[in-house]
């Protein structure tokens, strides 16, 4: 089938001629992140077919913005990887994506995540001030997810897989690292609670806090913190329900509202809580890491129950608590 056109003589019709069907930007998206192979691809498009994929990328390599490459031994794979004129859309998509910071809302129960994506949004929120003058990168592991942040003299530069160098190396959960790059809870006590470990240069951790940190909440509201929660939630085990489940953190009240097959993070308290459990950050981060049972921190004094101790099952078995972070 012959390729749409806008026919106009115009810099920007020509560039939507080429960008502007479904998926295409997001490949570009993908490939900004390094050279990769169709089924990492595959992998990082959640809901894209093969035929279509295929397709996309078929017509970037004829416009020039994508070529094929091998990767030298050990992995020795053929991968995909952004041409000169494909690299070029980097702050095109660094803006599009700051752009699209207003649009996030709070997250669906459906909608896919990536800590890639949300790595992303940071190249285009960072501390330009605080990156000036620094040369280092950081690497970070984060549920399976492997990235590392390149800051080099006020420019930032997001890649996944293993850094050659890094000044310092970051292992946690994802919502410990929403909660230590917002400063709700310091690096030092993250590791001290068996959050986080830091390998290296303590001082380079803080500076890539200092860095990146301060705009991981403005991924729209209810907040960066709270679309992690909403991330590790299992929409399936709230067939049948129709209930509220309050939080009540420090200082911060949010609920999670479970019903029939779609479980949602509110910020605010719950007009009618079945179940109310009421926590420090530092243990909701442990028992979402799973080193820490409700059963125990309650025992422990660190967090209070109140409400049907039943509907409290039914909330732990909607809240994903997987293996902790950081075991081998």
């Amino acid at each position: 089938m012959a390729k749409r056109s806008y026919d106009q003589y115009c810099p920007a019709a020509r560039a939507l001629d080429v960008l502007g069907e479904r998926w295409t930007l997001l490949v570009v998206r993908e490939l900004l992140l390094g050279p990769k192979r169709y089924t990492d691809l595959l992998e990082g498009l959640p809901g894209i077919g093969p035929n279509v994929l295929a397709e996309r990328l078929r017509h970037l390599q004829e416009r020039g913005l994508v070529k094929r490459a091998s990767l030298p031994p050990p992995a020795a794979s053929n991968v995909y990887q952004l041409t000169e004129l494909g690299e070029a859309l980097r702050p095109v998509v660094f803006e599009l994506t700051n752009w699209g910071l207003n649009l996030m809302g709070a997250p669906k129960s459906d909608d896919n995540f990536r800590l890639s994506w949300l790595m992303r949004a940071l190249e285009g929120t960072f501390r330009p001030d605080a990156a000036r003058g620094v040369h280092e990168t950081y690497e970070f592991r984060i549920e399976g997810e492997v990235l590392h942040v390149r800051v080099d003299d006020g420019k930032v530069e997001v890649r996944e897989g293993q850094a050659a160098d890094p000044a310092c190396v970051v292992t946690t959960d994802l919502m410990t690292f929403m909660a230590v790059g917002s400063r709700r809870m310091s690096a030092a006590e993250a590791g001290e609670r068996g959050l986080a470990t830091v390998e290296g240069d303590p001082e380079a951790n803080e500076r890539s806090i200092q860095i990146l940190g301060p705009h991981l909440d403005s991924l729209g509201p209810p907040g960066g913190l709270i679309g992690a929660i909403q991330a590790r939630l299992r929409p399936e085990a709230t067939s049948g329900l129709h209930e509220s489940y309050e939080f009540r953190v420090n200082d911060e009240v949010f609920h999670v509202r479970a019903d029939d097959g779609e479980v949602e993070v509110q910020l605010g308290a719950a007009e009618d809580p079945v179940f109310v459990f009421t926590t420090d950050l530092g243990t909701l981060l442990g028992l979402a890491t799973g080193e820490l049972t409700p059963e125990q921190a309650v025992a422990d004094g660190r967090a209070k129950e109140k409400g049907d101790a039943a509907a409290g099952e039914r909330l732990w078995a909607i809240v994903d608590a997987g293996e902790t972070a950081l075991a081998s």
